[in-house]
């Protein structure tokens, strides 16, 4: 498979009227708890379009002084963000009447998405030389040097990042919520296998085009919410 940034910007463009579709639902139906998941795919299109910038500036010829800002505003999101959020969206769905035991563990994956964006994201911010973006093998390599580098293999960092990811999804009462968690695990589990040079692009990319069945997911008729008191 091969990507580039028309598939970026492609997939940017079909993500924003569906995020501002499911926005839009959430407020008709006044369900400020569903708020956080409904904007998913509005941040996955903004992420996808920053890395069609990522493209055009590493492309023969293209404007080279974009890559390092957009480069840095896309592992914003595939470092720090989505570490917070995803753990954040299903802890918000709970916040009435959660499970003790189940909310625990939602914050104590909040509190280690926040902590580990901040690690993961923060030093490229302070030094530029930290990244270096380029495509390899047809996907985009940011070729990163992390703080955690040298204490911390690849393969154990990428399975605590899904776990912080994927965990939260996997502990709602929603069918159609623990769906879309096995599909960014599966997600996760090709990109680790096949594209490893490029695992933050291609598992991004990939997120992206499963966040199309959020508005399903937000439509589903059984509670999004955990109803047992475990």
């Amino acid at each position: 498979m091969c990507f580039s940034s028309s598939a970026s910007f492609a997939v940017a463009a079909v993500l924003l009227p569906l995020g501002a579709g499911t926005v839009r639902y959430c407020r008709q139906q006044d369900r400020g708890e569903w708020l956080p998941l409904a904007l998913m795919p509005l941040f996955f299109s903004l992420q996808q379009g920053l890395e069609g910038l990522v493209w055009l500036g590493l492309d023969a010829g293209g404007p080279a002084w974009l890559v390092h800002p957009a480069a840095l505003g896309y592992l914003f999101f595939a470092y720090a963000f989505w570490l917070a959020w995803m753990p954040w969206c299903v802890l918000r769905l709970n916040r009435q009447a959660p499970p003790p035991l189940r909310r625990r563990g939602l914050q104590l994956l909040l509190v280690l998405g926040l902590l580990g964006g901040a690690v993961l994201w923060l030093p490229l911010v302070l030094d530029g030389s930290l990244m270096d973006p380029a495509v390899v093998h047809g996907s985009i390599d940011y070729r990163t040097t992390l703080l955690v580098d040298r204490w911390v293999n690849l393969a154990v960092g990428s399975t605590a990042y899904a776990v912080v990811i994927v965990a939260p999804f996997l502990l709602g009462a929603s069918g159609r919520l623990r769906l879309f968690g096995a599909g960014i695990l599966a997600a996760f589990l090709v990109s680790h296998l096949h594209y490893g040079h490029a695992f933050a692009s291609v598992w991004c990319f990939f997120s992206a085009l499963l966040s199309v069945s959020l508005y399903w997911i937000l439509r589903d008729p059984e509670p999004l919410v955990v109803a047992d008191v475990a």
